[in-house]
This record gives C-alpha cells, structure tokens and sequence, in this order.
C-alpha cells in the first residue's frame, strides 16, 4: 500500500480562499451573538413601552337613538395614567379601536369617516400628557334596520399594547320613531232605548316614539 503525500502551495493559503472554516466559526461567534443581543433588546424595550401606557375613562356621552339612516357625533375621554405623553401622528399615538368582530360594524355602516373599519378615532388633542384627559370624537350612522347595536371599545397603541379594558360600550339604536302607550280613556257610556246622544269614545296615548307629530312623551287626544 502506497501513499501520497499533500503537497501545499502559496494558492492553497491565498487571500479569499484560504481558512473556510474559520471564516465560519468567525460569524458564528462573532455576528450570530450579536443579532441575538439586538433581537432581545429590541422585545424587552417593546415590553417596557407597553407598560408605560395606561388611561381610565372619564365619561361618554349617553345611548343616542337614532331614526335608520340619521347620523349623530359622539365623544368618549379617557385620562392619560401612564408615564408617556399620547402624541398624535406618532407610535406613540393612542387609537380608539373595536375589540368586536369589525366586519359587523361594517356591514351595518355604522362607521362614519373612522380611521378604519376597527380604529375609530385619535385624540383630538395634539398630545395628551400623563395625568391629562384626552378627547375622542367620531360619528356613527343608524343603520337601516332596526334594532340595537352595540359597539365595543377599547384605547391601542398600535404595535405596542392595548391599554386597560374597562367594557367601554356605545349602543346605538336604529328605531323608525313611531311608538305609543296608552293613557286614560273615558268611561264606557251606558245608554237607553230613547237616548238621542250618542258619547264618542276618548283615548289619550303619550308619544314614545323618535318622531312624529308633537313632542315625545306629551299625551294626545285620539276620538272614535
């Protein structure tokens, strides 16, 4: 048995060719680590910014009811409680969205220029420092049939966190605005064989509904 012996030349340990194997070993301890660091770095800054943003609601406006079609303006504000300044057009912006199935809403048309079909509205202020109230206006449209409709509400950052859920509910009613309850009427008339007056039958029913003649809630007369 015969063996050959390896002959080496200056090609062999030539600039780009030489040493594989350790440019390799050189990535991988050197760059492999390195991205490693910046991809944790990068999620415990993400964790640490979703735990400076905080807000409690302060008030929003009452249930509207609303004739199909009608539109009406709506205002929720929320207090800034975290430790970051709400500034609007930034990532750091804070955005009221639908927590429910925004293909509902959609269908129904009952957003009216939101920022999207599941983001409402922005602050209407500028920024919103901690301890500050921000204001959130938006529209809403009754939609053509009939019925209540609830729409769930909740502050985001997007790409960051969503802020505390505190139920925050807008029900919106589509009522066509006819509607009445009955009042008093008069007694029933006993009569003779020879009576000659004949008494018409008085209701009066109060108006319930949206619209209609007269003012809700204010008793008419109806004869029979």
């Amino acid at each position: 048995m015969s063996y050959t012996r390896a002959s080496y030349t200056a090609e062999t340990f030539a600039p780009g060719r030489a040493f594989p194997l350790r440019r390799l070993l050189a990535f991988v301890v050197i760059v492999v680590p390195l991205v490693a660091g910046v991809l944790l770095f990068s999620r415990a800054s993400g964790n640490l910014m979703a735990l400076a943003y905080h807000s409690a609601l302060v008030e929003q406006g009452p249930a509207p009811t609303l004739v199909p079609g009608a539109t009406t303006a709506y205002t929720i504000r929320f207090r800034n409680t975290g430790f970051v300044t709400w500034e609007r057009g930034t990532p750091s912006q804070v955005t009221l969205g639908l927590t429910g199935d925004p293909s509902e809403i959609a269908q129904a048309k009952i957003g009216v220029g939101w920022l999207s079909a599941d983001r409402v509205a922005t602050t209407a202020e500028t920024g919103v420092a901690p301890g500050a109230i921000g204001t959130f206006n938006f529209t809403v449209r009754a939609p053509s049939a009939p019925g209540v409709y609830k729409i769930p509400l909740r502050l985001v950052v997007d790409g960051v966190t969503w802020l505390e859920d505190e139920h925050v509910v807008v029900q919106l009613t589509s009522d066509l605005g006819f509607h009445s309850q009955l009042v008093d009427q008069s007694r029933h008339p006993t009569l003779t064989q020879r009576s000659t007056h004949r008494p018409r039958p008085q209701h009066r029913c109060a108006h319930l509904g949206a619209r209609g003649r007269g003012q809700a809630g204010e008793p008419r007369t109806r004869r029979r």
